[in-house]
């Protein structure tokens, strides 16, 4: 098992280790931390076989001096033709991605290839090693860096490519961030250790990351999938026909979204949903010890049912109750469970949290 995905699975007992509020927990918190395990195990495997021998020799004991000394740096530059509706699949393993979407039928490669070294002749020698290979099939461009098998080197390569902005476009990193900018192709796109982030992109189908938070702004989608184990989930102005969001130990916030259905589950984060519910709409909210607030915007009806262990349950919108709220015994009174409905019940609600607060919050 690679050193990324220990941590991860580290990071993951951490989380759902046995102690009184984990024996406790309900058995969708479990199926959720197993679920994730398994997608970042398939993600980083995946990426981590491709580089086995440059992974390997980063992560092993440098001599001292080895990657303090000064960058040294080498420019790369080529165009190619993909068409406007051809897919770019760009994979590097150190260094930021930067793809933005524009006119033309070619893409347009810009990268910079970073050595650390203390020795300048080294490190030309090592810049001489990274190689970005680009290969041209079927209707798309494969763009894959190979880097230097030595055992004792820093470096990486940060691109900056311009593609035609009706492509598809795929992109996995290993360390580095990952910005994607207005294309209206379908965006994949994943990073082990950086953050994702895409904005006025017009067919988002996947975002993920281990340790970096996913971005989304003035975006659309048919079905979105997103997840992140450590990282924030953060979405503003996104319309989707559906969005599926996991994460474990950070936040998952959305604002100003208007989405057909939507299932967001975290582990620690908190979960907020700001925006439209959509008529015949179905919207699944889990988190074991995070809060839930829920935002709707132009509510005009929704049935809701919402449980919590140990938190209190709220709603600012009168409800008709189906059964009576759910109370703990003692001087304090707090419910702990409500199932009713506002309005004329469009759009249903299921609202889940093991020691957090859920609240129904009028704008």
């Amino acid at each position: 098992m690679r050193m990324i995905q220990r941590s991860v699975f580290v990071a993951l007992v951490v989380v759902v280790s046995p102690g009184v509020a984990a024996a406790q927990a309900p058995q969708w918190v479990h199926e959720l931390a197993d679920e994730i395990a398994v997608t970042v195990e398939r993600q980083a495997g995946q990426i981590a076989r491709a580089i086995e021998q440059q992974l390997e020799a980063q992560e092993r004991r440098q001599p001292r001096g080895v990657g303090r000394g000064r960058e040294f740096t080498e420019p790369f530059s080529k165009t190619v033709r993909l068409g406007r509706n051809g897919t770019f699949d760009l994979q590097n393993i150190s260094g930021d991605i930067v793809v933005t979407g524009g006119g033309g039928n070619d893409v347009r490669l810009e990268a910079t290839k970073r050595v650390r070294h203390p020795n300048e002749a080294e490190a030309k020698a090592l810049l001489s090693e990274i190689a970005i290979q680009i290969q041209e099939r079927n209707g798309s461009v494969e763009v894959r860096t190979d880097y230097p098998r030595r055992r004792t080197w820093s470096g990486g390569v940060d691109y900056s490519v311009a593609v035609p902005r009706d492509a598809n476009v795929s992109l996995r990193s290993v360390s580095g961030t990952v910005r994607v900018t207005n294309v209206n192709g379908e965006l994949r796109a994943e990073s082990v250790s950086g953050d994702v982030i895409a904005s006025s992109v017009r067919r988002l189908r996947l975002m993920k990351s281990v340790s970096g938070d996913l971005e989304i702004t003035d975006a659309e989608a048919d079905e979105l999938t997103a997840g992140s184990v450590s990282g924030d989930i953060i979405v503003n102005k996104l319309k989707a026909v559906g969005i599926d969001g996991q994460g474990v130990s950070g936040d998952l916030r959305l604002t100003d979204v208007e989405i057909d259905h939507a299932s967001l589950r975290s582990v620690s984060g908190d979960i907020e949903y700001a925006g439209r519910l959509v008529r015949n709409g179905r919207y699944e909210f889990q988190s074991h010890s995070g809060d839930l607030r829920i935002m709707p915007g132009d509510a005009r009806g929704f049935a809701v049912e919402a449980t919590t262990f140990s938190g209190d349950v709220r709603s600012d919108y009168p409800l008709t109750l189906q059964t009576a709220p759910g109370n703990a015994p003692g001087p304090r009174r707090r419910n702990s469970s409500i199932r009713g409905s506002f309005g004329d019940a469009g759009a249903t609600l299921t609202l889940q949290s093991f020691s957090g607060d859920i609240v129904i919050v009028k704008r």
